[in-house]
């Protein structure tokens, strides 16, 4: 990753979970003051805490500045300061002791090794200035600005002095019918809900119904059959259809004592049917 890449991607990593406010590449006051790739102040009153990043991407470029001392100069703007890079780029003991180490590497960013902190209890005036007027929504990652939308009133005025009264009415009619025909699309859409549950309640009803009329008629059926000396799992309209043809054949056979027995039988079943 380049070093820009970088420092947007720890700007994301400190942001990500936390209410500290992050700036990247800002210079801490006038021309000529230190401006660290990453510079990052926790909200809170009662503990005022300021971090500076300084990023590197190179070998050689990690090494002057630990030789040059840069780092030094972001003493006076943070309690503490870390270096950043890809984790094997140098050996973490390369670093000075007073620094913090924040490594790269497969599972994102990682603290390899913590700063010694200093006290601090503010920074310098042109500082604050200067990340007040960088603190801009614009500046932060991922942002998108969206030009800023007028009033529906103050629209209608100015259309009132551009066009005049009565392109204002219109215009201000124009809202008035799209309000009209919201309501009634909305209105429709709950009389159509309604009615389909209503639809749905009497499908089911029906359906209940149906399903308590045939277990009425199964048993009916079912006590038909053992009157007519058939077993209750017989008891079929075919097979019904056939005893009860039976039955009256028998009737010109059987002696009329029997017959009485079966009519007998027979009323008992239908009474028990309710038929």
């Amino acid at each position: 990753m380049k070093h820009d890449e970088l420092q947007e991607s720890l700007a994301v990593h400190l942001r990500g979970n936390t209410d500290r406010m992050v700036w990247t590449n800002t210079q801490l006051g006038p021309s000529g003051s230190p401006r660290p790739d990453v510079f990052t102040i926790d909200k809170s009153y009662a503990n005022f805490k300021a971090d500076a990043y300084e990023i590197k991407v190179t070998v050689s470029d990690l090494r002057h500045d630990i030789t040059a001392g840069k780092w030094q100069k972001y003493m006076q703007f943070a309690h503490r300061v870390w270096f950043a890079f890809p984790r094997g780029l140098v050996p973490v003991d390369t670093i000075p002791l007073q620094c913090g180490v924040i490594l790269l590497g497969d599972g994102g960013w990682r603290a390899a090794r913590k700063p010694v902190a200093q006290v601090l209890s503010t920074i310098p005036r042109d500082a604050w200035l200067k990340l007040l007027i960088e603190s801009c929504p614009s500046q932060a990652v991922g942002h998108r600005t969206a030009p800023r939308h007028a009033s529906e009133w103050h629209l209608q005025d100015v259309m009132r002095k551009k066009l005049g009264q009565e392109a204002a009415e219109l215009f201000s009619k124009r809202d008035l019918a799209n309000d009209r025909y919201q309501r009634e699309t909305e209105r429709r859409a709950g009389l159509a809900e309604t009615l389909r549950k209503e639809t749905d309640d009497l499908l089911k009803r029906n359906r209940d119904e149906i399903q308590r009329e045939q277990v009425m008629l199964d048993a009916s059926m079912k006590n038909l059959a053992r009157s007519l000396g058939l077993q209750p799992e017989e008891a079929t309209a075919h097979t019904l259809t056939d005893a009860i043809h039976a039955f009256r054949n028998a009737m010109r056979v059987y002696d009329i004592g029997r017959t009485i027995k079966t009519l007998q039988s027979l009323q008992t079943a239908l009474a028990e049917t309710g038929t």
